[in-house]
């Protein structure tokens, strides 16, 4: 269409499209779809030239693009280069993170080098840039649209696409769709994104949410080598239970690409057991016998049989070898 042949779409239809782009993003979010859907949904709301959606990689410090119809050198902008731009930080900062061509002040578009040397040799005349944030306001990812037409933000297209940032974020979140804290919590909750362990060198896990846990940002600790132990050789998603430190962690594991993302949440004891109890029964499920895992915990064989006793009891279960079977299903794993 061209811009003497453009009619603006009615208020009822931006309002399905919009409903269309939320559908879309809903099934990405779940990996039932992919970005792609969510762009070709949203040029029924925005008739647009070119457009993508890229998720902050906090590992790279840059953006990835998930789905985009820019030219290479633009995508190769988006990501290597728009954290940079003067543009940028405006929008990012700019109070509903939703910002048109016509938003950005002129001073502002002529220090920017993405608008003027990547946008307007394309041609753009008009566009938006959407900051995403998730519900506990970390940045994810930045959605770009931009149109060779004149002025294609109107005031419905405004509202419901500031509205859908929600459903956008959750699709650039490398959190969302991950396990949520449920019943059992004791009150902290943090993610970490974790490099594989083939070319990580000493990188270190990624803060992604939350107050680390002492150990779970420091890349020689046990615990990081547990979470790559496990990482290896189990099938994502898998959940694992860590007495560590006097505290029951509860540690999901998620593959996201060439690393993987773990929430971590510290979580009641099971069954009444104490954390010394829940050493012993993780140690069972490795068939180790009393003096080994009296070896393991620094304490003498015959402790070691009176925490079995006491952990039979409380499972109420006949024998050591049942009491393993229990704590398996759990997920239980040795301390690191």
């Amino acid at each position: 269409m061209t811009a003497g042949t453009t009619a603006q779409p009615s208020t009822p239809d931006i309002l399905g499209a919009a409903l269309g782009v939320r559908e879309a993003a809903r099934h990405a979010a779940q990996g039932k779809g992919g970005a792609d859907a969510v762009l070709t949904a949203l040029s029924a709301l925005i008739d647009h030239d070119h457009a993508s959606l890229s998720r902050w990689d906090p590992l790279l410090r840059r953006h990835v693009t998930l789905a985009g119809s820019y030219p290479a050198r633009t995508t190769r902008y988006i990501e290597t280069r728009l954290h940079d731009d003067p543009a940028f930080a405006l929008i990012r900062h700019t109070p509903g993170t939703t910002s048109w061509w016509h938003d950005v002040p002129a001073p502002v578009r002529g220090a920017s080098t993405g608008f003027q040397e990547v946008l307007e040799p394309l041609g753009v005349q008009d566009g938006v840039a959407q900051c995403l944030f998730s519900a506990d306001g970390r940045y994810v990812g930045i959605l770009n649209v931009s149109t060779t037409r004149e002025r294609c933000d109107q005031p419905a297209v405004r509202a419901v696409l500031t509205l859908l940032a929600e459903c956008l974020a959750a699709v650039a979140d490398p959190l969302a769709g991950h396990r949520s804290p449920g019943p059992g919590g004791t009150g902290h909750t943090c993610a970490v994104l974790l490099p594989d362990a083939e070319g990580a060198g000493e990188t270190a896990p990624v803060p992604l949410s939350g107050e680390p846990l002492p150990g779970l940002t420091e890349p020689g600790s046990p615990l990081v080598a547990l979470l790559r132990k496990t990482a290896a050789r189990r099938t994502l998603p898998a959940t694992v239970l860590v007495p560590y430190r006097q505290r029951m962690l509860e540690l999901h594991l998620t593959r996201q690409g060439d690393r993987t993302v773990v929430v971590c949440r510290t979580v009641a004891r099971p069954a009444a057991l104490s954390p010394r109890e829940l050493e012993v029964l993780a140690e069972l499920t490795q068939g180790r016998t009393n003096r080994e895992i009296a070896g393991r915990l620094y304490v003498s064989p015959r402790t070691v049989a009176t925490h079995i006793e006491h952990i039979l009891a409380k499972l109420d279960v006949p024998n050591r070898v049942a009491a393993a079977g229990r704590a398996v299903a759990w997920g239980l794993e040795p301390a690191p």
